[in-house]
């Protein structure tokens, strides 16, 4: 009897025990899930949060980066209290939300430059514009400061341009005034051009009235321009000139005879250059000037132009466009390709691909390295240039920028004065 107790005691001590057993190994499976499961979930924040960089040793962020996936990041980091997601993976989670925000403010800033898309804010400065070209360089991904800079280049470039014109205008205005008659022809050309190249919607207002008046002025009161009144002056004094004076024949240019340069004359000569006008540099004297042929002698009628850089090899080039570039447009740079150099309007994969360029995207803004093509949306300082080329070179003379191999950069007043004066096709010579 005492026997039976004692196996009745025991099989109830050893259910108990099984069932104890039991409750723990539950237990240590949940515990082992648990833990098992917060170790996948911080494997997989690891690996979204090292995905957002393009290079997590020098902390440089993607150029494009996946916001659902930081998204659902945050919301698990709120959610779980920082029992599921480890300290250091919230760290690195907020370290990525700092840089992230960074660009972001840095985009902000260069945006805040623009009202609306062709125009500066009245707030521009020289100074800001500088201050903010500093700070765009603590972008590490390449892509996206090139982005950002493209945009502070074209900002800096219509600020620029503007204070030019707002000075021409100003001496213009101010010449007018003292005397009606001083508005010659060229002037009242250049006025237009200088309005036409105003960025900023307050500068443009406050000379509106004053280029309508100038216009109107000339428009009815226009004489004969400055160029024949010199005609009428060398015949003036060749009618009234002894007879053993040299006879120059009545149908050629008469031309000021102090922009004459025998230099200019004996270097295009000698290059076997005829062509009634040419684009001239003078590598010496670092100046740039529109020559005209004159009795076989060529002559700068409007003067010569300062040349702040040159890196253009010499010998003789083709203007091939004035351009004024659209942030599709591009120039083909791939020196295999038998379209090499040609400029396209509003490219499209489609049609660049009937011309046999494939993989054309890129942020290159030094034209010399981009390939297959040049666009001309990654180099602000190029979408108002005058774009040459000979064989397997392209080139362009420009205002602002950085400087490139086969580029000239001059003043944008004189850019904007030698684009209306000359036209594609003409012969540019580097002497």
């Amino acid at each position: 009897m005492k026997d039976k107790k004692d196996l009745k005691s025991r099989t109830k001590s050893e259910h108990y025990l099984m069932l104890s057993a039991g409750v723990v190994g539950v237990i240590t499976a949940i515990i082992f899930f648990i833990m098992l499961s917060r170790g996948v979930v911080n494997a997989v924040v690891t690996s979204k949060i090292s995905s957002q960089y393009q290079d997590k040793e020098l902390e440089v962020l993607k150029t494009d980066l996946n916001y659902r996936s930081l998204d659902f990041i945050g919301r698990v980091i709120d959610v779980s209290d920082g029992y599921v997601i480890t300290k250091s993976n919230i760290q690195k989670y907020h370290e990525l939300e700092n840089y992230i925000q960074a660009r972001k403010d840095r985009t902000k800033e260069v945006n805040s430059l623009y009202e609306g898309k062709n125009n500066y804010r009245d707030d521009v400065t020289s100074e800001k514009i500088n201050d903010l070209d500093k700070t765009l360089l603590k972008e590490k991904n390449q892509d996206v400061y090139q982005k950002q800079r493209n945009k502070l280049d074209t900002i800096q470039i219509w600020y620029e341009q503007t204070q030019d014109a707002d000075k021409y205008l100003s001496k213009t205005w101010e010449g007018y005034n003292d005397k009606n008659s001083s508005l010659s022809f060229k002037k009242i050309s250049m006025v237009n051009t200088y309005y036409k190249l105003i960025k900023n919607k307050t500068v443009k207002n406050r000379w509106s009235e004053a280029v309508t008046k100038m216009d109107d002025y000339f428009a009815n009161h226009q004489g004969e321009s400055s160029r024949v009144e010199a005609i009428k002056k060398e015949l003036e004094v060749l009618k009234n000139s002894p007879l053993t004076e040299k006879y120059t024949p009545a149908n050629v240019d008469i031309v000021n005879s102090m922009n004459s340069t025998s230099g200019a004359s004996d270097s295009l000569n000698q290059a076997g250059i005829t062509s009634k006008n040419v684009l001239y540099y003078n590598s010496s004297k670092n100046t740039l000037a529109l020559m005209t042929r004159v009795s076989g002698k060529y002559v700068a009628e409007d003067g010569y132009s300062n040349v702040i850089s040159s890196q253009v090899g010499s010998g003789k080039y083709t203007v091939k466009k004035l351009v004024s570039a659209g942030s599709s447009d591009a120039i083909i740079t791939d020196s295999s390709n038998s379209n090499f150099g040609q400029y396209i309007s509003n490219a499209s994969d489609s049609s660049l691909s009937a011309m046999n360029v494939s993989n054309p995207d890129n942020t290159t803004a030094d034209f010399n390295s981009a390939t297959p093509v040049f666009w001309f949306k990654n180099n602000s300082a190029l979408t108002s240039s005058i774009y040459f080329g000979s064989g397997s070179t392209i080139g362009f003379i420009y205002a602002g920028g950085s400087s490139y191999n086969n580029g000239m950069q001059i003043s944008s007043s004189d850019l904007s004065n030698l684009m209306s004066q000359i036209s594609s096709g003409i012969t540019f010579y580097v002497n």
